[in-house]
Order: structure tokens, then C-alpha cells, then sequence
């Protein structure tokens, strides 16, 4: 079963908190934590829907492999929209998606791992009975919410919801699932004490004949214009040039001996870029041998290094 999300890193109008998904926070950043901590559970794709300063964040997260749409018109529309946007985009990517704004980083990764063992349409975590995030929903809903047309948002959406449909409250000791982060207040005076994330191997599979030309940056590019159907698409999400990724094209097609695209140019119905049979067989060879070997790495690393994960809940000071 394969589970994606979508983080909501939009700074609408109407908020009233600040938007501050850049803050720093221990070794990371707030949205830079959130993440790594739903990758490292397996959550993928990744999809973080932005709007202001839109530029700026897209960069900072242009190396955790996730993909990245804007949301023009942030000033003018509730959280909710982006919400749909993202779920619009990833609801034939995958079977499930945790939902949950740019602002919640402290969230347990065995809280994420709790919640995915669910077999229930919607989950939700619970701390001393209040609600918190993020929320797991199944693909089957997501027709529903984007439907929902309500004024409380994903909350009153998964409200109606839940009496349609099967659901479940997960009672968690993690009380970063209810406790945002927004302002430098809340990390000097807030009521958690902030943890480091926990150290993890970090395996990236590169193909090479005399040298690398396959690796995790062309496989997300080809599964950018997989999902869009335009190269420029892809290069923009990835904050590449066309030319840079032209030529990144041709040299793997080179290497490999066969054409990865099928593009056709302008035309009424416009133009368009998809990956041809052999192609989209590769990436999905690809991409399959890499999950593979990040399981097996992270295997050996509990093998290998077992004083250092008993060792990983140690305090920030």
C-alpha cells in the first residue's frame, strides 16, 4: 500500500498565525523536519503545496526529493483550497495520505508508524484527548473532501466524513502532534523539549557505466513529467533550468540506448511530454530497487549500530 502526503506550506491571507515553515529549529527547519520525518516512514511521494514566498521555500526543500505546487492565489482562498489542490494531485499516486499544515514538526516517527498499521479510511491521532496532526485518510475519501464545501476546513470535512465512513482514533504519548510551531516563542518557551532527529542511513542508488547517469534526482525529474505531462513543468518544480534538464535527458537516454520521452510541441490542444513504455518500465525498476535498499540499509544499520540508536532521544540544549 503505498501512502504519499501533503503539507500545506501556503501562508494564506487569512491566518492568524505567522508563516514562518523556514524557522529554524534544532538541526533543521520546521518544514524541512516534517519532511524527512514522513520519508523516513515511507511516506512518498511528498507533495507541499506553496504560495507565499513561494520561491524561497521551494529552494530550501529542492533536495528532499518532493515535489512542490503553487498556489497563486493564497491571499485569496481558506487553507482548505490548498488542501484540495494537493489531494487533486496526489489522489492517483498513491493509496493513503497524512494531511497536515507546514506548522506541527515535533511528531513522532513512531507515531507515523502507528497510524499507517491502520486498515481505516481515516485516522487520527490523539494526545490526552485532543486531535492533533497530521491526518491519514484513504484515497477512496478523497473524491469527498474535494467535494466538501463546509466552513471549518479539513476538521469539519473529516467531521461529516466519519459517519460514512470507517474511522479511527490512535491514542499517542506524542505531544507534538498538537503542538505548533510558528514563532521563536515557541521554541524558547515551549512546552516540549525539543529532540533531535534520529540519526539514519542515508542510501541514494546511482546506475554508471564510466561514470554515474542514473541516480535520484533524474528518477524524481522522470516521475515529475510522468505526473505532469510537461518537461518544463518538471524543470520548474525542481528549480532546474530546461537546458539543464534537456541535457540530463539526453545523456541518460545515451547511456541506456533508447529515448525516455514522447514530446509533441504547441498544436490547439497544446504541447506535451510523456515517458515512453521502456522508459516508464526503468523508472519503475529503478525506483523499486532503491526502496529495497533502503530497507535492507536501514536493517544494517539497527545491525551495526545499536548503541547510537539507543542513544538518538537525546535533548537539544
Amino acid at each position: 500500500m503505498r501512502t504519499g502526503a501533503v503539507i500545506i506550506a501556503a501562508g494564506h491571507k487569512s491566518s492568524v498565525s505567522p508563516f514562518q515553515p523556514m524557522l529554524p529549529i534544532g538541526d533543521s527547519t520546521v518544514i524541512r523536519r516534517i519532511i524527512i520525518t514522513l520519508k523516513r516512514a515511507g511516506a512518498d511521494p511528498v507533495v507541499v503545496v506553496t504560495g507565499a514566498r513561494g520561491d524561497e521555500v521551494e529552494k530550501h526543500i529542492a533536495g528532499l526529493g518532493v515535489i512542490c505546487l503553487r498556489n497563486k492565489e493564497y491571499e485569496h482562498v481558506q487553507m482548505y483550497d490548498s488542501i484540495c489542490k494537493g489531494l487533486n494531485y496526489i489522489e492517483d499516486l498513491c493509496d493513503r495520505v497524512f494531511i497536515l499544515p507546514a506548522k506541527f514538526p515535533m511528531f513522532l516517527p513512531v507515531t507515523i508508524e502507528r497510524m499507517m498499521g491502520s486498515g481505516r479510511e481515516i485516522v487520527c491521532p490523539v494526545f490526552e484527548g485532543r486531535r492533533g496532526h497530521p491526518v491519514l485518510v484513504a484515497g477512496s475519501v478523497i473524491p469527498f473532501l474535494l467535494d466538501y464545501k463546509g466552513e471549518r476546513g479539513l476538521r469539519g470535512a473529516v467531521r461529516q466524513l466519519e459517519k460514512r465512513v470507517s474511522a479511527e482514533e490512535i491514542l499517542v504519548e506524542d505531544q507534538g502532534i498538537i503542538l505548533s510551531v510558528e514563532t521563536d516563542e515557541d521554541l524558547e518557551y515551549g512546552e516540549l523539549p525539543f529532540k533531535r532527529l534520529d540519526i539514519y542511513p542515508q542510501v541514494q542508488l546511482t546506475l554508471e557505466r564510466d561514470s554515474g547517469f542514473f541516480g535520484p534526482s533524474v528518477a524524481q525529474f522522470l516521475t515529475l513529467i510522468d505526473h505532469t505531462g510537461s518537461m518544463q513543468t518538471a524543470c520548474r518544480q525542481m528549480h532546474m533550468s530546461y537546458t539543464k534538464g534537456w541535457k540530463t535527458l539526453k545523456e541518460a537516454e545515451r547511456e541506456l540506448g533508447y529515448p525516455l520521452l514522447v514530446t509533441r510541441s504547441g498544436g490547439a490542444e497544446g504541447g506535451f511530454s510523456q515517458l515512453t513504455p521502456k522508459a516508464r518500465e526503468f523508472l519503475r525498476a529503478y525506483l523499486t530497487m532503491e526502496k529495497e535498499l533502503k530497507e535492507r540499509a536501514r536493517e544494517l544499520y539497527n545491525k551495526y549500530f545499536k548503541g547510537e540508536k539507543e542513544g538518538e532521544h537525546e535533548t537539544i540544549i
